[in-house]
């Protein structure tokens, strides 16, 4: 170990050893404030530290990983980067995809071609084929995970970039899509209807607020009682965090539900203004509650509203109720929109109220709803036509 004095008066400890990486003498160093014998000991102990968590970190560099094990070195550092709701989507996803693949099979052997034939595979399945835009989610998980043996070291190239997927013709599909991505007001009634028959007010609320303020599931889920503010003599709710759903076998009961720090994006956090119904349920479910209480609580077992749970209740209505269209709690979302556009409110307006930065599905219902009132519209100045133009029995 050797020392130098710097210019602001405190000293900088070095000492060498040998990578086992490169086989080349590498230095590290650590800087104290003052000079002593008592502080050269504690120098040489952190260098001695430094040194071995260098050569046990460039040892940790092995290009025979199994898939299973760059998943969960990738899982482990992926979860301190995104939202625990995405990062739970990877590992379920790429948990299937090792599994699929094997467990045991090395990474660097797996193969474009590999890649090619399984991603079709599941496309086409015939007992349970995925969407065009769940291969997306699948391709996606696979990238990352490869992205992140490159970057450090454990393969040499990324498989996923030279994928060419045989995408299925979903032009058909998508063309009765958007009628089905929002409910008439004939279906929203017959959900509430069966909610009340069912004896879930609790449901029934929360569709309605759905409906009433365009909010995802998980935001509606999240907000308090401090969440319902009056600004200006206007009575808003504030947007700022998702219900966070923990899988983690040590959060029972309550402590499996958590308010996020922030909304799904930063345009989701914002004041949603509420209409005198939205108002109204507030109010009622603020009764009795403290501020960090959450509005939306599952009458059955007192605990926050899983989406999960509701999507199944949902599922359940649209057979009871003979309702074609496939029901989740977004339908609600999409309906808001269709509501909005035909009232004419422009297009940035429903934007900025529902937190979206950009929205494709948002634009296509609103598109799909002026287009038809602008027909609707064609039909009666036709009417309007007949009417004034003269009989030829005249």
């Amino acid at each position: 170990m050797w020392y130098q004095k710097r210019p602001n008066g405190s000293y900088r400890f070095f000492e060498r050893y040998n990578s086992p990486l490169t086989g080349k003498t590498r230095t590290v160093s650590v800087t104290y404030s003052k000079y002593n014998r008592s502080v050269v000991k504690d120098a040489q102990l952190e260098l001695n530290d430094r040194i071995n968590a260098k050569i046990s970190e460039e040892r940790e560099i092995n290009t025979n990983l199994t898939l299973r094990s760059l998943a969960d070195k990738f899982l482990k550092l992926y979860k301190q980067q995104v939202s625990y709701s995405t990062w739970y989507s990877a590992d379920r996803g790429l948990t299937k995809i090792c599994n699929d693949l094997g467990n045991e099979t090395l990474a660097k052997k797996v193969t474009t071609t590999m890649l090619n034939r399984y991603l079709d595979n599941r496309l086409y399945d015939k007992e349970s084929p995925l969407r065009n835009g769940g291969i997306q989610l699948v391709k996606k998980h696979i990238s990352l995970m490869f992205k992140y043996g490159v970057k450090y070291g454990y393969l040499r190239s990324n498989p996923v970039d030279k994928v060419d997927i045989t995408w299925r013709n979903e032009r058909e599909h998508k063309a009765d899509e958007i009628e089905n991505k929002y409910l008439t007001d004939k279906e929203f009634s017959k959900i509430l209807v069966d909610c009340h028959n069912q004896r879930r007010p609790d449901l029934e609320a929360m569709f309605t607020w759905l409906y009433l303020t365009g909010m995802r599931f998980s935001e509606a889920a999240a907000i308090q009682k401090k969440n319902i503010i009056s600004k200006n003599g206007k009575w808003y709710a504030r947007v700022n965090g998702s219900m966070v759903v923990l899988r983690d076998k040590d959060a029972v009961g309550p402590n499996n539900y958590v308010k996020s720090s922030s909304a799904k994006t930063s345009a989701g956090n914002r004041d949603v203004l509420l209409s005198e119904g939205a108002l109204n349920i507030a109010q009622k479910h603020c009764i009795g509650k403290k501020d960090d209480d959450f509005l939306f609580i599952n009458s059955i077992n007192g605990l926050p509203m899983r989406e999960t749970a509701v999507n199944r209740y949902l599922h359940r209505v649209q057979e009871r109720q003979h309702i074609s269209k496939k029901l989740t709690t977004h339908i609600f979302r999409h309906t808001h929109v269709s509501k909005l556009a035909e009232m004419g409110v422009p297009l940035f307006v429903i934007k900025r109220r529902l937190g979206h930065m950009n929205s494709k599905v948002t634009e296509l219902v609103y598109l799909h709803i002026t287009n038809r009132e602008e027909n609707q519209l064609e039909q009666k100045l036709n009417q309007l036509a007949t009417i004034l133009l003269p009989s030829k029995n005249k």
